[in-house]
């Protein structure tokens, strides 16, 4: 069933709210992509409520516990420093910030902010700006655009600082 935007919307306050919460307990996702993010629903079908779960948080538990490679990357939801973290350095909250913006383009735009076989897309991470959003979806309003594309800024000092800063600009 299609999402209206305002539905998709409250879903992308949800998942970086649950990401907030990670963060806030010191522990970076590192993976976030729609394939990690599960729904449940709760009530009837006239008043139903969809809570999105974020799942899969193995990456994230292997840095904690072992090292600090990132082997298991999804390239498509890949930042920059986890494509080249000699030139961005190394992953960490603002990895998750980034990927959430990838996924928060992805479910108002419908599309990914970088399309083409997956090197064409890791060369785009790392030296292209995404098309605004608003170009593939009308209803997104520039504040949005604006708010997304900060978070998909190639160098981490020009992401927001914290994750919490993403989710008060959707909301």
């Amino acid at each position: 069933e299609e999402l209206r935007f305002a539905e998709r919307l409250e879903v992308a306050i949800r998942i970086t709210d649950a990401v907030w919460y990670a963060h806030q307990h010191g522990i970076a996702h590192l993976d976030l992509k729609p394939a990690n993010i599960l729904f449940t629903s709760t009530g009837s079908e006239s008043n139903s409520d969809i809570t999105p779960k974020i799942a899969d948080w193995g990456l994230a538990r292997m840095l904690l516990d072992h090292s600090k490679s990132v082997e298991a990357l999804s390239p498509r939801y890949s930042a920059p420093e986890q494509v080249d973290s000699q030139t961005h350095g190394t992953p960490d909250n603002q990895t998750d910030l980034y990927q959430l913006g990838v996924i928060i383009y992805e479910l108002l735009a419908g599309e990914h902010p970088f399309e083409g076989p997956t090197s064409q897309v890791m060369h785009s991470i790392l030296h292209e700006t995404p098309d605004p959003p608003s170009t593939h979806a009308r209803e997104i309003p520039a504040e949005l655009d604006e708010i997304i594309l900060t978070a998909l800024a190639t160098e981490k000092a020009d992401r927001q600082e914290a994750v919490v800063y993403l989710r008060d600009g959707l909301q």
